[in-house]
């Protein structure tokens, strides 16, 4: 478990939008880790965690993309029923907000990397890494 920076880019709900932006952090050499994409009517939003935030961002400054960021918690889930919701509920038993969730796509043999966005991401990172009995066991 980590916290992490997660960037936030707008955009125009249009062709070709999903693909310049993976083909821009491709040219970057920026590896995509988790993403989610919101839509608004016209507009939308994808929340992304790269492996190079620093140059994920000079690509966007480049090419004019406006962006934000903001800390997220990162944990490893493993593929297992149950997974999930054992950190939901220790968020939960300790008031912990979760905003939002996305997950990446699983590898084979590897856990499911889930992005969490909540109200103290330093605190449920300490929470979750602090061997609380009600914390998940086998993240790492």
């Amino acid at each position: 478990m980590s916290v992490k920076r997660q960037l936030i880019v707008g955009w125009q709900n249009r062709p070709g939008e999903l693909a310049n932006f993976c083909e821009a952090l491709a040219d970057g050499g920026v590896n995509i880790l988790a993403m989610a994409t919101a839509e608004a009517g016209e507009y939308g939003a994808v929340r992304v965690l790269v492996d190079d935030v620093k140059t994920a961002r000079e690509v966007f400054r480049e090419q004019g993309v406006a962006h934000t960021s903001i800390e997220v918690l990162v944990v490893d889930l493993g593929n297992e029923p149950g997974a999930l919701a054992r950190i939901a509920r220790t968020l939960s038993d300790h008031k912990i907000i979760i905003e939002y969730f996305y997950a990446s796509a699983p590898i084979a043999g590897q856990a499911v990397m889930g992005v969490f966005k909540v109200s103290d991401p330093v605190k449920a990172d300490e929470l979750l890494t602090s061997g609380d009995p009600a914390a998940p066991t086998g993240e790492s």
